[in-house]
């Protein structure tokens, strides 16, 4: 059960260390270089046989104290411990330039994940040393080399020169984490471990996660500024169409305005029809009463009041006149509303005749008429 357990881990390990070198490729080199680091390390650096304790953070160096590697109290041991295992913080130890072997090669960039087989190759093949007398590690440069290549710098370091160092340590109760060299300008680190061979399989992982988790971390930003941008378009869309349904808004009101003036005019269009219905047109009334009255008759006043018809005629005999107003289609009942007075000089009666009017009916048109307009 431990044995399928372990494989299991193992497996899920590699997975994690290629899906993350696969993912690491689309995050920017510095985003890179900056998950790479430790948050927080000890630094034990050998200069003139002595240890100097540095504590680096983010690429920053501060120095504390040198320490005596040829000391043995109590005392000693017991401020190494108290400088360098605080917390728990990574420990490593950190050699001069001189002490280290650094050779510059040019690889193709598409191997790179087999860089360290062909750097090993090369090492048997053009230097005398050995994999099991050497630690080795490697750095990839920032500067691209030409036609898809890139360089590369691997750092041999020889066991017997870094061995002893990493047992005086343990002998003190250090566990040392890992081993580098000074950079050229002897102010930083190379960004290599020599001894991740024998590094334990927990902090592996934890250091082959972190440029995954940091890929996580920039995949849940992007979520996020995916989702903020979203909701910022859907609110300048709801913006825009409350803005438009504004401008529809008062675009109807208006046009509801414009139907309320059309109907108020139709109102008052079919209120003039019905008016014009309900009584003959003047011209009609005028047409009928030179029609009725005899060539001795005339008309000298007319007035139409709603659907009273009042009229002053001169006529030889006013008495006549009622029996033919009568007889018209659209008069009724003519009486007279004023007493007959007579005129010597002319002979004649005047008459003030009040009558109600017919509603108008149309006009008969005559076959003739048809026919022409067919």
């Amino acid at each position: 059960m431990t044995s399928a357990v372990q494989a299991t881990f193992e497996a899920s390990h590699r997975f994690l260390l290629w899906w993350g070198a696969e993912l690491a490729e689309l995050v920017p080199s510095p985003v890179r270089r900056w998950a790479a680091r430790e948050p927080k390390r000890s630094v034990l650096s050998v200069e003139n046989d002595q240890l100097v304790h540095y504590e680096e953070s983010r690429g920053r160096l501060v120095r504390h104290r040198e320490i005596d590697l040829q000391s043995d109290g109590v005392s000693q041991n017991r401020a190494m411990r108290r400088l360098t295992g605080r917390l728990g913080r990574f420990v490593g130890v950190r050699l001069p330039r001189e002490a280290c072997l650094i050779r510059r090669l040019e690889l193709p960039a598409a191997a790179r994940r087999d860089f360290d087989k062909i750097l090993q190759l090369d090492l048997e093949r053009t230097t005398p040393f050995r994999r099991q007398d050497v630690y080795v590690d490697h750095v990839t440069e920032d500067d691209p080399g030409g036609d898809g290549k890139v360089w590369v710098r691997q750092v041999v370091v020889k066991r017997q020169i870094l061995d002893p160092i990493v047992q005086q340590l343990a002998a003190s109760g250090i566990k040392v984490d890992f081993a580098d060299c000074w950079d050229d300008s002897n102010k930083m680190g190379l960004r290599i471990n020599l001894l991740h061979d024998r590094q334990s399989e927990p902090s592996r992982l934890r250091h082959g996660l972190r440029p995954v988790l940091v890929l996580c971390l920039c995949i849940v930003l992007l979520s996020c500024s995916a989702v903020m941008l979203g909701l910022s378009k859907y609110a300048n869309a709801l913006e825009r169409l409350e803005a438009e349904t504004e401008v529809a808004k008062d675009k109807a009101l208006a046009v509801n305005s414009s139907l309320r003036a059309i109907e108020a005019s139709l109102t008052e269009v079919a209120e003039l029809r019905r008016l014009k219905a309900a009584r003959p047109p003047v011209i009609r009334i005028l047409a009928e009463l030179t029609r009725l009255l005899p060539d001795n008759a005339w008309v000298t006043s007319l007035r139409v009041d709603g659907g009273v018809l009042e009229v002053t005629i001169v006529a030889q005999t006013a008495s006549e006149l009622l029996p033919l107003f009568v007889r018209s289609p659209l008069f009724n009942a003519a009486d007279l509303s004023a007493p007959v007075t007579y005129d010597p000089e002319r002979r004649s009666e005047r008459a003030t005749v009040r009558m109600t009017l017919k509603p108008a009916a149309l006009p008969v048109r005559s076959g003739g008429d048809q026919e022409g307009k067919g």
